[in-house]
């Protein structure tokens, strides 16, 4: 039997081979890729698709989303934001949009279906010389041309760039700058006479610059707005910058120019910091009312008018680090139409607020109105208000005025709402009124120029009730 098995396998040789191969050594291919050279060309390979550039395809007549530079003076508007029922500043923009065919009708009605976004948001009033839209557009040929000629000569559309299309000028948006310009009067000292030809000092300036940059840094300003509470984490505010600039005069009255530059502002937040700015410039508080503001309590801070708000510029620096280099998109960057932006801000903004301020004296009446705030103080414990002596003996030229009691009427804001109760009306008498209107007129014709000794003497009880505080 084994003679028989050893004969087979001799007549079968190919199974001999077989097994030679396979106790001999094996070899195996190795597959692509394993070998280094193999890596490393398949690496650069990648490396030189990516650094592929990709070219933007045709925009004219395409829609397409933009960042849009848009100045606008707000006298006459009720802010930026669409309202129904008021003139707003996007009131005039959708429809003109609509009109030289850059957005359907409906997109004009409901903005989101553009992916419509301001960069920020201005009030009453106020004006703005680097306001930033967002939105997706046909663009149409000559679109900024075009757009200006049937938007009303206070609103300019500037320029644009395009996009990624998840731009949103708000969510990118890094930090805002505003800029208040104002009379210079307004840092004067209560007893100072003040007329258009009052000229500050720079020993005053020195102060208002001390005071400003108390509010750098991150703070609670939840006194500073409304609706926000201390716990509310949107109270906390990052400012990076507030300066004073110097003096300089417009149609013979003395201004400055206030810059704030902040990562976000709320509602009022500016007018209030610069509100507060002056009443303790003007003796109405102690500079440690700022303190106060910070903590839990509720502070009174007055609210500076809004005429000579003007937001100047939106800063995107995270976006254009982004995407401003990759080779594809544009950086945000308006530094082209610096000129234009200038001249608009000349010739719309700064020479309505100065007009405004000399026809209709908006900072000399609102002054007239710190008297009426309590800021840290409980409000039944507070001091008698400065002007409260004044009687109407007074206005006639009496040279010793009456000291009377104060009049119980207080400053009711239009915004609170705040309801006085019958309880509370029912010691004031038709004398006490008519004194108290007669005060004012005292104040507001004069305005520093007659002050009694007895309201010396309730300011300077201010500052001390204050400082202990």
């Amino acid at each position: 039997m084994l003679k028989r098995i050893l004969n087979f396998i001799q007549s079968k040789p190919i199974f001999i081979k077989m097994s030679e191969v396979l106790v001999g050594p094996v070899s195996v291919k190795k597959r692509k890729g394993e070998e280094g050279n193999d890596i490393s060309a398949e690496v650069k390979s990648k490396k030189k698709k990516k650094a592929h550039v990709v070219q933007l395809g045709k925009s004219e007549g395409c829609k397409r989303k933009i960042a849009m530079l848009v100045a606008y003076n707000g006298n006459g508007y009720y802010g930026v934001q669409i309202n129904p029922g008021f003139p707003t500043i996007e009131s005039e923009f959708f429809p003109a949009l609509v009109k030289i065919g850059a957005v359907p009708q409906d997109h004009a009605d409901t903005p989101s279906k553009m992916w419509f976004q301001r960069g920020s948001r201005t009030d009453k009033g106020v004006s703005a010389a680097g306001q930033i839209f967002s939105m997706k557009v046909t663009l149409v040929p000559d679109l900024i041309t075009r757009l200006n000629e049937v938007l009303p000569p206070q609103i300019r559309s500037i320029g644009y760039v395009r996009t990624t299309n998840g731009f949103d000028s708000k969510k990118y948006c890094d930090s805002r700058t505003y800029m208040y310009m104002m009379p210079t009067f307004a840092f004067a000292p209560l007893e100072k006479f003040i007329t258009e030809d009052y000229r500050t000092t720079p020993e005053i300036l020195q102060r208002v610059q001390e005071i400003l940059t108390r509010f750098k840094g991150t703070h609670k300003f939840h006194n500073f707005t409304s609706g926000v509470k201390y716990e509310q984490a949107c109270a906390s505010r990052y400012i990076i910058k507030f300066e004073c600039s110097e003096p300089y005069v417009r149609d013979g009255l003395e201004f400055v120019t206030l810059r704030v530059k902040g990562q976000s502002f709320m509602l009022h937040h500016i007018r209030k910091m610069i509100g507060l700015t002056i009443a303790i410039l003007r003796g109405y508080c102690g500079e440690s009312v700022i303190d106060s503001s910070w903590g839990p309590e509720k502070v009174d801070i007055p609210k500076a008018p809004g005429l000579g708000l003007v937001l100047e510029q939106l800063h995107f620096n995270g976006y254009n680090q982004k995407f401003g280099s990759d080779g594809v998109h544009e950086l945000i960057d308006w530094s082209s139409y610096e000129d234009v932006v200038e001249k608009f801000k000349e010739e719309q903004i700064i020479a309505s607020i100065v007009e405004k301020e000399k026809s209709e004296k908006v900072m000399f009446n609102w002054l007239r109105t710190l008297q009426f705030h309590n800021f840290d103080m409980p409000r039944l414990e507070g001091p008698e208000k400065p002007w409260a002596h004044i009687t109407k003996n007074s206005k006639v030229g009496n040279s010793s005025p009456v000291k009377t009691s104060p009049s119980p009427i207080c400053h009711v804001d239009s915004e609170a709402k705040t309801e006085v109760s019958p309880s509370e009306t029912a010691g004031i008498n038709e004398s006490e009124v008519t004194d108290a209107a007669a005060t004012d007129d005292v104040q507001k014709e004069v305005l520093g120029s007659f002050i009694p000794d007895t309201v010396s003497e309730t300011l300077e009880e201010r500052r001390v009730v204050s400082e202990k505080l």
